[in-house]
């Protein structure tokens, strides 16, 4: 009785370490595509701190400042926290680009 050998089929035996960099890369990318809509938000709420300042200030004479006041500062507020995150987002892209260097 003569066996036939069988071809190994190869696409099963993939190596870790290049799934382990493809991984990386996608995390890498995902990172850069979320640093660049973080900056977008960013400009976006600028603006719209901007227009809401200007509306405040010389539509709404007769509510009182505070109350006048509040809608700006709160989207400066958020603005200021969405800068904290760009900071953060960046350093972790800083960090990535490090270790990318590293393998190589």
């Amino acid at each position: 009785m003569v066996l036939k050998l069988r071809k190994v089929d190869r696409r099963h035996f993939k190596s870790s370490i290049n799934i382990k960099r493809r991984r990386a890369r996608d995390y890498y990318y995902a990172a850069i595509s979320v640093f660049v809509v973080k900056i977008v938000l960013f400009v976006f709420l600028l603006i719209l701190f901007s227009v809401s300042y200007r509306l405040f200030s010389t539509k709404f004479k007769n509510i009182t400042a505070p109350v006048r006041f509040a809608v700006p500062m709160i989207i400066l507020l958020f603005s200021i926290v969405l800068l904290y995150y760009i900071y953060k987002n960046f350093r972790d892209i800083r960090d990535m680009h490090k270790e990318k260097d590293k393998e190589r």
